[in-house]
């Protein structure tokens, strides 16, 4: 496999020394300079032309990085190592500062050749020591030898290496398991193909930003009801023996808020709240924020707004679990005021309780999931009571003890008394 580049390369060269290819129509690499380059170091930079300069220099070195940790990381997944991203960008600043003291144009790992030094068998660095010593050599005694070489011998060689990393199973895979995924592979690949590889990766990259953006302005929500027997809250679309609670809805947010977000969850709790109050008007919305890494000033000025609405509503807001630096915000933005400690919990299990225990006993009744599989991955189905079932209370069973232990919990969890 090594040697055939090597044995066309030299079979194309004797050919045309012998019966002069380029006079049949098939052309060949022509003048290559001889020598090495000059040092231009020394040669000043026109300040003025930085400005003009910044747009190109900063696209060549986003693309040019896209390029190359694109082709490293699929020849280490392929050969199964790892890979630094960060060590591959000092590499690449290295070798450029470098090429740029002699005038050589930017330097990125390049798809094909990387491709070739693959098919080649090429196992460490030291392929590229070794390549290098020998292109030295050629461009110092060897360049009148390599004149000769055609072009459709090169291209050859490069289409030789680069099909071997055309990966369809990994497309396959991608239809299976996503398809938004297998449309960016796509992308990338007929982008390449048919515009090169700077328009092909950049479209790609662009196209995968918008899905990032998608994705995280439109989190994943769910109301989520108690597993029975358990102290567990699961999303009512995958266990669909999980009981409702008339009054009390539970909603989970999957992602950290902020102002892309913030609206479309509130417009979502409000449509579930609606929803489930169509049999029992809602007096208590608990929202779990174990998933909410992060919260922004956008988000707390909409978790402000939907306090007030709820509010004037008489609806309490419930906020569980939340993470010391979620709660941090929550303090400094005056909202843990607003709601007040008692209304802010460790677990989902100590709010419901709570609610449970404010609530009139006769007027509380659980119900299992009366699930519809046409609904959206955002919606639930309309909720329905069950009175013949028992309430549910606060008891030695449940494990906790009264909401005075419940408030030192979060306070000692969260480090805020």
């Amino acid at each position: 496999r090594a040697l055939a580049p090597l044995i066309v390369t030299v079979f194309t060269i004797v050919l045309q020394a012998t019966i002069d290819l380029e006079a049949r129509g098939i052309p060949i690499v022509g003048n290559i300079p001889k020598g090495l380059p000059r040092f231009t170091g020394g040669i000043a930079v026109d300040i003025d032309s930085v400005g003009q300069l910044a747009v190109v220099i900063l696209s060549i070195v986003i693309v040019g990085f896209m390029e190359s940790i694109a082709i490293a990381k699929q020849l280490a997944g392929k050969h199964n190592y790892e890979i630094d991203s960060s060590k591959e960008l000092v590499g690449l600043g290295v070798a450029n500062m470098c090429g740029g003291l002699f005038g050589g144009y930017p330097l990125t790992g390049s798809f094909s050749r990387s491709a070739v030094n693959n098919e080649a068998g090429a196992k460490s660095g030291v392929s590229g020591i070794v390549t290098a010593t020998l292109v030295m050599i050629v461009v110092l005694f060897l360049t009148p030898v390599f004149e000769l070489l055609s072009f459709p011998t090169l291209a050859s060689i490069v289409i030789s290496g680069v099909v071997s990393l055309v990966d369809y199973e990994e497309a396959i895979y991608l239809w299976k398991v996503h398809k938004f995924d297998f449309g960016v592979w796509m992308v990338a690949f007929l982008g390449t193909l048919f515009l090169g590889v700077e328009l092909g990766l950049g479209l790609a990259v662009c196209l995968s930003l918008l899905l990032v953006i998608f994705e995280s302005a439109y989190p994943h929500t769910a109301i989520l009801g108690r597993l029975p027997g358990t102290t567990q809250y699961r999303n009512i679309k995958n266990y669909r023996q999980a009981e409702l609670y008339d009054g009390i809805l539970v909603v989970r947010v999957d992602a950290p808020i902020y102002f892309a977000n913030a609206q479309n969850i509130r417009d979502k709790v409000r449509k579930y709240e609606q929803r489930a109050g169509k049999n029992k008007k809602i007096q208590y919305i608990i929202i779990e924020f174990s998933a909410v890494a992060h919260v922004d000033t956008s988000a707390l000025h909409v978790l402000h707004e939907m306090h007030k609405t709820y509010h004037k509503r008489n609806i309490r807001l419930c906020i569980t679990n939340p993470n010391a630096k979620v709660m941090q915000r929550l303090q400094q933005s005056g909202l843990t005021d607003e709601i007040t400690l008692d209304q802010i919990f460790v677990s989902t299990h100590d709010a419901l309780i709570h609610c449970l225990n404010e609530m009139d006993g006769d007027e509380v009744s659980r119900h299992p999931t009366d699930y519809n599989d046409k609904d959206q991955d955002d919606e639930t189905s309309e909720l329905v009571s069950s009175p013949d079932v028992p309430p549910v209370t606060s008891s030695s069973d449940d494990g906790f003890g009264d909401n005075d232990d419940v408030e030192a919990g979060v306070a000692k969890a969260t480090g805020f008394a």
